[in-house]
């Protein structure tokens, strides 16, 4: 899944895979509540981004590379659906 930044839909910052969508479950001693989820950083495309909820030495994304981080489900792509939104008008192999 590719991550976008808070303040710009169209910039990418990293891609990462969800780790947990459970409201009750914690990092860095905060739960992630309705609408964060947690992710490990695979890949940072923008290194200075400032993380929306920073913790221990992890505040920009160049820190949380191979991390957990919470990001807000709002600004989150799913790669299966930019698939399917990139092949719609066209013949691609699913």
């Amino acid at each position: 899944m590719i991550l976008y930044a808070l303040l710009r839909s169209d910039v990418a910052v990293a891609k990462g895979t969800i780790i947990s969508t459970d409201p009750k479950s914690t990092l860095g001693d905060v739960a992630l509540g309705n609408q964060y989820c947690e992710v490990v950083v695979n890949v940072v495309l923008k290194r200075d981004i400032v993380l929306p909820r920073p913790y221990g030495y992890v505040e920009t994304m160049a820190d949380a590379h191979k991390m957990s981080i919470a990001w807000p489900y709002k600004r989150v792509l799913y790669l299966s659906l930019l698939h399917f939104f990139m092949c719609h008008e066209s013949d691609c192999s699913h």
